[in-house]
């Protein structure tokens, strides 16, 4: 069976330097393993992200030609495929520059997690509902009014929520304000950010809306932005690696600067390890670009991810039984270090049973030690207050409500008084532990509470 691989780097001339320094040439590559009726680009990049205004209107004039230059590959075999990534490394490993062999890729298949499978934990359905409490409760679990008490509204903060896609309206009827974003060019029609448009879910029940009515009310002056970069349903999994990649190429380049605060939710993770073609090469590979480039806007800026929603209770349908349970449910980027990784608990703080439990991909610690992931816990499966048909779902929403704690906290404490690496131990450190002393597989450090989290940041 074929497999499709990419290269990628910054800009066509790194890609052509970093081959040549293992002894690859791109035009030969191509003519062995060129997927047929693709057409290499002639320019430095052929990224299809593109920055938009809040009014809708494509930014003209950015610099971009470090945002990304991808070509496929189209590999006969898995053994075929495993030997040219080997040959790579092989060959960066004896020149001295291992990241080098980064420019080649394999593909992934993420999924958004909105759902898991209808004593120690919860699950939903099972004949025990389907939600349990109500904003009211989950703020009320976390001390949010330490926010309003200490005037932490998000004022200065920009969040980049990485989904499906928002409505602009949405979150103007919400009260907040909306950023803009990325918008994607394809066949010569650009798809803007802001349409939050979902087939057959009606606005209020979208995913996108759900992420945002928590951001807006943890984070009320926040500034909203938004890139869609999941489908909602993935079709063509060949390219999504290529489009991910690119998309937060161009999010650094156009949008995020050292010297202002965002946050960056990632509410979607990878569902089953068997969609990789080589197992493990995303999952559990710190090497992989977006590996690599994840954990560098993690080391600037706040990067929140869900830990997913294959539990060994009630684990996502979709879940295989290799991945599922104890260290075996939290995979690739969601299990960085550098990144703040949130699972998922009731508005009593009794453990949902879908929430994925650590540690992290065994690979992912430079000393081998466990990876500590999840970092913490927070909320989810509730309604809102005067509407039950609204729900928070899965450790999406569990994560919803770390990024908007972690937006608000940043209207008081900038990334110039406290790195990402501080306030994710910040969080940490006032977390209340609910599974024990330390960290724990189903909860991370604790449950999310703010009087501690603020007093520990305070001094």
């Amino acid at each position: 069976m074929t497999i499709k691989m990419f290269l990628f780097d910054r800009n066509q001339e790194g890609l052509k330097s970093n081959l040549s320094k293992i002894g690859f040439d791109l035009a030969d590559l191509l003519n062995s393993f060129g997927l047929p009726g693709f057409t290499p680009p002639t320019d430095q990049t052929n990224n299809p992200w593109v920055p938009v205004d809040r009014n809708g209107t494509q930014i003209d004039g950015v610099p971009g030609s470090g945002t990304g230059y991808g070509i496929p590959l189209l590999l006969p075999d898995a053994g075929t495929a495993r030997g040219l990534l080997q040959d790579f490394r092989d060959k960066a490993l004896a020149v001295g520059d291992p990241d080098a062999a980064r420019v080649l890729g394999v593909e992934l298949e993420p999924a958004t997690m909105t759902l898991a499978l209808p004593g120690q934990h919860w699950c939903a359905g099972h004949g025990m509902g389907t939600r349990f409490g109500t904003r009211r409760n989950a703020r009320g679990l976390i001390q949010a009014d330490a926010l309003r008490t200490h005037e932490l509204d998000g004022q200065g903060t920009r969040v980049f929520v990485v989904d499906r896609g928002f409505s602009k309206t949405y979150v103007e009827a919400l009260g907040g304000t909306f950023g803009g974003g990325l918008g994607i060019v394809e066949n010569g029609k650009i798809t803007r950010p802001g349409s939050g448009e979902e087939p057959y879910l009606p606005l209020h029940l979208r995913h996108g809306s759900m992420l945002l009515r928590t951001l807006t009310d943890l984070a009320p002056r926040a500034e909203f932005f938004d890139l869609p970069l999941l489908p909602t349903r993935i079709t063509d999994v060949d390219y999504f690696a290529l489009r991910a990649l690119f998309a937060f190429l161009a999010m650094e380049q156009f949008f995020l600067s050292e010297d202002e605060n965002w946050v960056i939710l990632n509410a979607w993770g990878i569902v089953d390890r068997f969609a990789e073609r080589i197992r493990g090469e995303y999952t559990n590979n710190p090497d992989h670009w977006l590996n690599v480039m994840l954990a560098s806007l993690g080391r600037r800026h706040d990067v929140v991810f869900a830990a997913g929603n294959n539990g060994q209770f009630c684990a996502d349908p979709r879940a295989p039984g290799y991945d599922r349970g104890p260290g075996q449910s939290i995979f690739g980027a969601n299990g960085l270090i550098d990144v703040t990784s949130v699972a998922a608990v009731r508005c009593d703080g009794t453990w949902i049973g879908a929430s994925s439990q650590g540690p992290g991909p065994s690979a992912f610690d430079p000393e081998g030690a466990p990876v500590e992931k999840p970092d913490l816990c927070a909320p989810s499966w509730f309604v809102e207050d005067r509407d039950a048909s609204l729900r928070s779902s899965g450790t999406s929403g569990a994560s919803a409500v770390v990024a908007g704690v972690i937006a608000a906290l940043r209207s008081g404490w900038d990334n110039t008084a406290v790195s990402p690496s501080q306030m994710r131990s910040a969080l940490r450190a006032g977390a209340r532990e609910i599974s024990g002393p330390g960290w724990h597989n189903r909860t991370g450090a604790g449950l999310l509470r703010l009087e501690d989290t603020i007093a520990g940041l305070q001094t």
